[in-house]
């Protein structure tokens, strides 16, 4: 073999070997698992969610629809529940937390379509150092705190009813009626079901309205009141707006009777109409008989009477 040909072999082999070694660093390793960038967001869920808490300290629940990370290992409602203890975000001022320091959630159980939720045992053996609530008592705070859980629940679509219990040092039991506010018994409470008279419902918010005007409170009366109307037209200064309920002689006004009769949400969730049947004796001693529409707008997700509903309603009047 001549040597010219013998220096081309080693030159192809060199060729030859160097263009493996590229090839070599360039492939993946057989064995290297992936990076996933984003693995803390793999393993979560997001549930959206109403969480109820009390509308302003008072004996009623609004809600605040919020997105909350679930671990996928494990239930949505775990992480439902320690929201609601945790309670409302920050720039939700209208809504108060019902549960105190030491509350914790324990654990939670289904069964078909009941969920079952264990609490620490503080939520019985102890009360709130501070009061939020305007009118009630602890006891009052208890219910409506375990009413915040059902329509919570209840509303997420998977559970009819939630039954409770609380775990003690000697063990699990299920609440008692007492221990959840209701009533000065020992006997266990019964699973709970969704209940729309704690929630501020367009019915509801109109009764709580008006009771404020009998009450002649115009601040409350001003709060359950939109900013604005429909039409774009805003609600006055508090102090014209109690000008127009008082100074003009409406004071005397007060409403016999109240009966919604019926309620129509508009297909976007932002208004409602609701169907008034009441009598309402005016400041000359007269009885008048009026069955009116009255239009509520959601403010922050409550609802609330519109303006041009409370002059018609209470000040037109008489």
């Amino acid at each position: 073999m001549s040597r010219m040909k013998i220096i081309a072999g080693l030159l192809a082999l060199v060729i030859a070997v160097s263009g493996c070694e590229v090839i070599d660093k360039e492939a993946p390793a057989k064995n290297t698992p992936e990076i996933n960038p984003k693995a803390e967001s793999a393993n979560k869920d997001t549930s959206k969610v109403t969480l109820y808490y009390s509308y302003k300290g008072q004996l009623l629940l609004a809600g605040e629809t919020r997105s909350i990370d679930v671990p996928v290992s494990e239930k949505p409602e775990n992480a439902v529940i320690r929201a609601l203890i945790g309670g409302p975000s920050a720039d939700r001022s209208q809504l108060v937390g019902l549960f105190w320091d030491g509350v914790e959630l324990v654990n939670v159980k289904d069964n078909e379509d009941i969920l079952f939720v264990t609490l620490s045992e503080e939520f019985t053996t102890t009360e709130p150092e501070t009061p939020v609530l305007g009118e009630g008592t602890a006891a009052d705070r208890k219910k409506l705190a375990i009413y915040s859980i059902v329509n919570t629940i209840v509303e997420m679509g998977k559970y009819s009813s939630v039954q409770f219990y609380i775990d003690y040092d000697s063990g699990t039991q299920r609440i008692t009626e007492s221990g959840a506010g209701f009533e000065d018994s020992p006997d266990p409470l019964a699973p709970q079901s969704w209940e729309d008279k704690y929630i501020l419902t367009p019915e509801n918010t109109l009764k709580e309205a008006l009771d404020s005007y009998n009450k002649k409170n115009w601040t409350e009366l001003y709060d359950y009141t939109a900013y604005m109307n429909p039409d774009g037209t805003v609600k006055p200064d508090s102090d014209d707006f109690n000008a127009a309920l008082g100074e003009t002689g409406n004071a005397g006004n007060t409403l016999e009777s109240i009966n919604p009769i019926g309620v129509n949400v508009a297909n976007d969730g932002q208004s409602a109409v609701v169907v008034l049947d009441y009598t309402i004796k005016t400041r000359n001693g007269d009885i008048k008989k009026n069955k009116s529409p009255v239009i509520l707008v959601r403010e922050e997700e409550i609802w609330k009477i519109s303006y041009s509903s409370v002059v018609n309603l209470l000040i037109n009047v008489g």
